[in-house]
């Protein structure tokens, strides 16, 4: 395979909205879930489960089409999941109860992963000659585009007279109008003539002396990820008892913060080492998963508004570092295996944990359920930072 690096920045900009308008498709369901709640009378155990299957539908991607992007190349890849996420969005909108709205979430969900991992070796490869922000770019592109999903959409549902429709055709026109973009690009990186397509589970892993790094990361994205889909799942049922404000942009906002934050903070940190970015994210991770305990035992609009902005940094932080060493620990020809890997492993956190707090939420209560879940990662938090001190030392990565 060929890489095709040229000196327009028109392609590398395209794929980069269309990383942003794929991700703002997948967390955009947020600040609806308490009008569902209400509407249908869900529990919280149901709400988590709305959410993560949209994330099981991200990781059926990584598994099972991950090599679809250096077979046929990433641009057939963004064209077919576009056409994805335009009829997740569809089937969403005219969701008529949990089970419509569930598979509209799967599908919304493999059209995310699709974009996630076709875009980010597509911005790799598109990327002109002599600039090295691939890796910057697809980090804050895609922590953009989560923030901006539900902070548009709570402000449309806030605002408009049929809550559970509109926000998803704000969204369906500029899905269309990139989907346009893409259909007048070229192809890049096309497969070999003897290349066949692949639908079995691709994992990769990086040499073994750099694996140790490797999964220290994952799991600080691990976590990062399940901080972000607590927030994105249950605050906004919680929220009313900590902020006197009510309604979509309210809930779309504060999970929209997290996002934000943790996209601005991958700019000034980006002439951080990949281990200094690494323990400052376990650091500001665990003040706010601290803060965010305290927040709901003593009310705390303020202190919950704090570990919002703690742990968006952190989130931030934690993402851009993990793929800053991919980046240098992935040789070519194996990355969409390695990356496939890390992103399952960071989705897996946007899953298993989230489960765990639902059901345990209808069993003990909301704030105590949550509450055990900030301390257990907390703990986690703690665990991990001597392990990324000894593994991410410099002699121990390939110099770049």
């Amino acid at each position: 395979m060929t890489d095709n690096r040229q000196t327009s920045w028109a392609p590398f900009v395209l794929v980069a909205l269309a990383l942003a308008i794929g991700t703002m498709g997948a967390t955009m369901a947020s600040p609806l879930y308490p009008l569902y709640e209400r509407a249908w009378a869900l529990r919280h155990s149901t709400v988590t489960v709305i959410y993560v299957v949209y994330m099981v539908g991200v990781l059926a991607a990584f598994l099972f089409l991950g090599r679809l992007s250096d077979r046929i190349g990433p641009v057939p890849v963004l064209k077919a999941a576009g056409l994805l996420l335009l009829l997740g969005l569809l089937l969403s909108s005219i969701a008529p109860g949990p089970l419509v709205l569930g598979v509209g979430r799967v599908v919304i969900g493999i059209a995310s992963g699709l974009i996630t991992s076709a875009a980010t070796l597509g911005l790799i490869l598109l990327e002109p000659v002599r600039s090295r922000h691939a890796a910057l770019v697809a980090s804050v592109t895609t922590m953009a585009g989560f923030g901006l999903g539900p902070f548009l959409c709570g402000f449309v549902a806030q605002f408009a007279p049929v809550p559970l429709v509109a926000p998803y055709l704000a969204i369906i026109v500029p899905v269309g109008a990139v989907l346009a973009g893409l259909c007048t690009l070229r192809m890049i990186r096309p497969a070999p003539v003897s290349a066949s397509v692949s639908f079995k589970p691709h994992l990769g892993l990086p040499a073994p002396e750099v694996r140790p790094g490797f999964f220290v990361a994952s799991l600080a994205v691990f976590t990062a990820y399940a901080l972000f889909s607590l927030l994105a799942s249950l605050a906004p049922s919680f929220l009313d008892s900590l902020i006197p404000l009510r309604g979509p942009a309210v809930s779309g906002t504060s999970v929209a913060a997290v996002l934000f934050c943790s996209a601005l903070v991958q700019l000034p940190a980006r002439c951080l080492s990949v281990r200094g970015g690494l323990l400052i994210a376990l650091a500001f991770m665990g003040i706010g998963i601290v803060l965010l305990a305290v927040a709901l035992r003593t009310a705390s609009g303020t202190m919950f508004v704090t570990a919002d902005i703690s742990i968006g940094l952190g989130h931030g932080l934690a993402f851009m570092s993990a793929l800053r060493l991919l980046n240098r620990i992935a040789p070519e020809d194996q990355r969409s295996g390695i990356l496939s890997t890390f992103l399952s492993i960071a989705y897996l956190g946007s899953i298993l944990p989230v489960i765990a707090v639902g059901y345990l939420a209808d069993w003990i209560g909301l704030v105590p359920a949550v509450v055990t879940f900030c301390l257990f990662f907390a703990v986690v938090c703690l665990l991990l930072f001597p392990l990324a001190k000894t593994t991410l030392e410099p002699q121990r990565l390939p110099q770049v």
